[in-house]
C-alpha cells in the first residue's frame, strides 16, 4: 500500500468516496474463502457515516466487513493508493471507528487476521440459542426457525453483533436492551452439511426478528415487531415469507397474544406483510370473493383478529387487497364499485375534526394520515389529491397480488 501527502484537499474531491459503494461485506465458512466469497453491499451507511454517506481522506478505497457465518465476528480489512495529508484541520476518517462503536467492539471486531482464523474454526461448534419452533425446506435447503425468550449473557453478546450489522439494513436500527424481560427473539438459520464426509452440519445464520411484548388489557399481550433482517446472500428467495409465517405460527398458537403490530415498518416489510398475511385470509371463509365483493365487515375483521393475530389496521388493508385481486377489471361497475368503497376510507380524513383522528388511527396507516392536511384544500384539490392516493395504493396492491399469483401458498 503507497502513502502519500495530499494538500488542498478540500479541492480534490479524489479523496472523497461513497461509502455505499465502497463498503462490501462477506460471510464466511472458513478463511479459505476469503478472496472468493460473494461481496454484499449494505443498503445503508449514515449511521456510520453521517446523512450523505460518504468518507473522506482516502483514493481508491476499499472496506470489506468478513464475518463468520455462524457466530457473526468480524474482520475489517481497509484498502487505499493514498491518503490525505492531515491539515488545516481536515484528517482523513478512521473508518473502523465509524464502522464499529467503541462500546461494541471487543465483542464484534477480532484483533486481526489470525484470530479472525481462530473464530473461523471454532465456529463449527456454534449451536442455536432457544428452542427450535418450526423448520422447513425450500429450494432443496434446509432451514430452522428458532425462539428466543430468555436471555443469558453470550445470547447478549451474539445478539448484539447481528443487531451492529443490522444498522447497514435496517432503518434507525439500534441495540435493544435486554435488561427487559419484555423483548422476544426469533432466529432463522440454514442448515449445512460440513462437507467433512461425517454427516455433520452446521447452522449459518440466515436473519432475526426482534419482538417487544405489550401489555394488553386484562391478562393479554400485543408483540410488537421492532426489527427483522435477512442477511444479503438469502434474499430474494423466499425464505423472508417462510421465515415470517414461521414465527407469526409460533406467536398465534400463544393464547395470551392479542395480536401482532409493526413498528414503522419500511417498504419492503410492508410488501412482506402484506403477502403473508393475505395468503393466510385467503383460507378463511370471511374473506371468500363472493363476501369481499360486498364490501368490509366486522366479520371480516374479527376472523382475522381471532384467527391470525392479525390488527384491526392491517386487516382492513388486507381486505381491500384481496377485493381488488377478485375484481374483474373489465366489469366498469364493479371496477367502480371497488374504487369508491376504497376512496371512501382514504377521503375520512379529509372531512373529520381533530376530535375523530384517534379513531382514525385504528384504520389509516401513518402515511395516510398524513393526508389529514387535505382536510383545508379545496374540493378540486381533494379529489385530485385522493385519485392519485388512489392510485399509488393500488400499484402497491398489485404488486403483492403478483406475488400471490406467482406463489399463492408460503411453504
Amino acid at each position: 500500500m503507497v502513502m502519500e501527502d495530499v494538500t488542498n484537499v478540500n479541492r480534490n474531491r479524489r479523496y472523497i468516496s461513497d461509502g455505499l459503494a465502497v463498503v462490501k461485506m462477506t460471510f464466511l465458512k472458513n478463511m479459505q474463502e476469503i478472496s472468493t466469497a460473494p461481496r454484499y453491499e449494505p443498503e445503508m451507511v449514515y449511521q456510520h457515516f453521517g446523512d450523505e454517506e460518504t468518507i473522506f481522506g482516502y483514493e481508491d478505497l476499499e472496506v470489506t466487513i468478513h464475518h463468520t457465518a455462524q457466530t457473526l465476528y468480524s474482520y475489517i480489512n481497509v484498502s487505499y493508493s493514498s491518503k490525505a495529508k492531515n491539515e488545516n484541520g481536515l484528517e482523513a476518517d478512521d473508518v473502523i471507528d465509524k464502522l464499529v462503536h467503541p462500546d461494541v467492539r471487543p465483542n464484534v471486531l477480532v484483533s486481526g487476521k489470525e484470530e479472525f482464523q481462530q473464530k473461523l474454526i471454532k465456529q463449527k461448534d456454534f449451536k442455536p440459542f432457544g428452542e427450535m419452533v418450526h423448520k422447513f425446506e425450500l429450494k432443496g435447503k434446509s432451514y430452522e426457525v428458532y425462539k428466543v425468550a430468555e436471555q443469558t449473557e453470550e445470547f447478549n453478546l451474539f445478539l448484539e453483533r447481528i443487531q451492529t450489522l443490522g444498522m447497514f439494513f435496517i432503518e434507525c436500527c439500534s441495540l435493544t436492551d435486554n435488561t427487559e424481560d419484555n423483548w422476544l427473539h426469533y432466529f432463522i438459520y440454514e442448515r449445512c452439511d460440513t462437507g467433512e464426509g461425517d454427516g455433520s452440519t452446521v447452522a449459518n445464520v440466515a436473519g432475526y426478528a426482534t419482538l417487544f411484548k405489550f401489555y394488553n388489557y386484562i391478562d393479554r399481550i400485543r408483540p410488537r415487531i421492532a426489527q427483522m433482517l435477512l442477511l444479503p446472500q438469502y434474499r430474494k428467495s423466499g425464505i423472508g415469507a417462510s421465515f415470517m409465517e414461521s414465527f407469526l405460527r409460533d406467536l398465534r398458537a400463544s393464547p395470551e397474544v392479542f395480536d401482532v403490530t409493526v413498528e414503522s415498518p419500511g417498504d419492503q416489510f410492508v410488501s412482506l406483510r402484506d403477502y403473508v398475511d393475505c395468503v393466510n385470509c385467503m383460507t378463511l371463509r370471511e374473506f371468500a370473493p363472493e363476501n369481499l365483493k360486498r364490501g368490509y365487515s366486522d366479520k371480516m375483521r374479527q376472523a382475522a383478529l381471532e384467527k391470525l393475530k392479525i390488527s384491526r389496521q392491517q386487516a382492513r388493508r388486507v381486505y381491500e387487497i384481496l377485493r381488488y385481486r377478485a375484481t374483474n377489471k373489465k366489469d366498469k361497475e364493479e371496477l367502480k364499485a371497488q374504487r369508491i368503497d376504497v376512496k371512501r376510507r382514504l377521503y375520512a380524513p379529509m372531512k373529520k375534526s381533530d376530535q375523530d383522528w384517534k379513531r382514525l388511527n385504528l384504520a389509516l396507516t401513518p402515511d395516510e394520515l398524513r393526508q389529514a392536511a387535505c382536510g383545508q384544500m379545496d374540493e378540486e384539490t381533494k379529489f385530485s389529491t385522493l385519485s392519485q392516493n388512489y392510485d399509488r395504493l393500488m400499484e402497491a396492491y398489485q404488486k403483492t397480488i403478483d406475488r400471490i399469483e406467482q406463489h399463492p401458498s408460503i411453504f
